[in-house]
């Protein structure tokens, strides 16, 4: 009898079990439609407004008179803005850490300087002409490789990331064919994941486009926050396994990726879905991003900003955090250096946190490297003779002074208005030493969070 009492207990929980499981294994699938849905729909929004970015480049360079210029430069600001906002939910890419969100940034910038410029009654220089045609020529196969992931996807159902090599493959007993085009060209990538990667790779061979604007100086000459001094190869790797040690790997063995010749360049390392830049000299890391899968949310935005802040001081940074936005699967923040009071803007480090866990899965610390130095501020007007400069009812909300990017190296010391008129928040910078105004940025609020306009 109590055999067969323990039978059916047994029974009942095997089934319990296989419920639980199977029941577990949906939700799982659900996920994962779901998250495909949503890349997808990324991909597509991302897709079509570089397409219209493309076109409206295109017009901008043909166009002669000053009103249509501004007209297609101002759209492709704004189609280049949305775009970014677009790639950065694709998880193959984190945003702004790449060479693909490098370049559109700077394509939109650029062509606001030039709509800022013909506003003023300037008029656009032959170099700056010859230098929008060659922001147009690489976004055109920027936009074509694009336009053909999508199209894969739609014809030969193109999946997401690489099948993951089999345990043959693992042991080297293979045999594998070497893909490539007739005419010897890169072989057609396997996945969306892999088309976006050597997309990315493909910009990075490309020199920089010089110009002067807030985003020009992402390269730099000269370095001004590197510390002294050159390392090897073999002290970078140290340098690799302690951030990764630091923040949260375990018996790491990265293995060397190569090296980077920009201003900042260094070895590069790589230990699973991760990627990481050591600078050479002064040996600091410059660059981070994981591309592992994210789990579904866990953490809300006080936790995930709060990891965020513990994860700057284990890395020995001391910056405040300016803004944070969720795109999902990672909560984006940026940081900035803040002396006596000051903040210094140029001196920005940006981060993302997966909410799953509250790892980090991004760091781009090179505007800070590239910008940070010893800064002497001068003189200025008083907070209250600067309050009476502003426009007539704008409420201020908060005040500091700043230190901010104008063009190219160029710095402003400025105040930091941040306030509201007619139902609209604004940020206001007013010169600290005259009084003019400097810029005005509209601040658009989300459900993921702030961003400025």
């Amino acid at each position: 009898m109590r055999r067969k009492l323990w039978i059916g207990v047994l029974a009942a929980a095997l089934l319990v079990s296989v419920g639980w499981g199977w029941t577990e294994y949906r939700l799982a699938g659900e996920y994962r439609l779901a998250a495909e849905n949503a890349n997808r729909r990324a991909l597509t929004d991302f897709a079509s407004h570089l397409d219209q970015l493309e076109t409206d480049m295109a017009k901008g360079n043909v166009a002669s008179n000053p009103a249509q210029k501004i007209l297609y430069l101002s759209q492709v600001t704004s189609k280049s803005e949305a775009a970014l906002k677009d790639f950065a939910q694709i998880p193959a890419q984190q945003t702004g850490l790449s060479y693909v969100g490098q370049f559109l940034t700077q394509s939109g910038d650029f062509a606001r300087t030039l709509t800022q410029k013909i506003a003023g009654g300037g008029t656009i220089t032959a170099d700056e002409e010859k230098t929008l045609r060659d922001i147009h020529e690489r976004l055109m196969p920027v936009n074509q490789k694009v336009q053909d992931l999508i199209l894969r996807i739609d014809t030969e159902q193109l999946v997401w990331t690489d099948p993951k090599p089999s345990l043959w493959q693992r042991l080297g007993l293979s045999t594998q064919v070497a893909e490539a085009s007739a005419d010897g060209s890169e072989a057609p990538s396997k996945s969306v994941r892999s088309g976006l990667d050597q997309l990315d790779a493909s910009l990075q061979k490309l020199p920089p486009f010089s110009y002067e604007g807030e985003y020009s100086s992402r390269v730099v000459q000269k370095p001004l926050g590197l510390p002294q001094g050159n390392i090897s190869r073999d002290q970078s790797l140290a340098k690799a396994k302690d951030f990764l040690k630091k923040i949260g790997y375990t018996n790491v063995k990265p293995e060397f990726g190569g090296e980077s010749q920009d201003a900042l360049g260094g070895f590069i390392w790589k230990y699973k879905d991760a990627y990481l830049e050591v600078s050479r000299q002064g040996g600091v890391v410059t660059l981070f991003r994981d591309q592992r899968s994210i789990e579904p949310k866990t953490l809300t935005m006080q936790e995930a900003t709060n990891k965020a802040k513990a994860i700057l001081k284990t890395l020995g940074w001391q910056l405040v955090i300016t803004s944070s936005e969720d795109f999902g699967s990672y909560v984006q923040f940026d940081a900035v250096a803040e002396e006596d009071g000051v903040r210094i803007y140029p001196d920005k480090v940006r981060l993302m946190l997966a909410i799953d866990n509250g790892q980090l899965v991004g760091l781009d610390a090179a505007p800070y490297y590239a910008f940070h130095h010893e800064r002497t501020f001068p003189s200025k007007i008083s907070m209250d003779q600067a309050t009476r400069k502003l426009r007539p009812n704008f409420q201020i909300i908060e005040s500091r002074l700043a230190v901010i990017a104008k063009t190219g190296n160029q710095e402003l010391y400025c105040y930091e208005f941040r306030g509201r008129y007619q139902g609209e928040e604004y940020l206001v910078y007013l010169n600290a030493a005259t009084g003019s105004e400097e810029k005005i940025q509209r601040i658009i609020k989300t459900p993921r969070g702030e961003y400025l306009k």
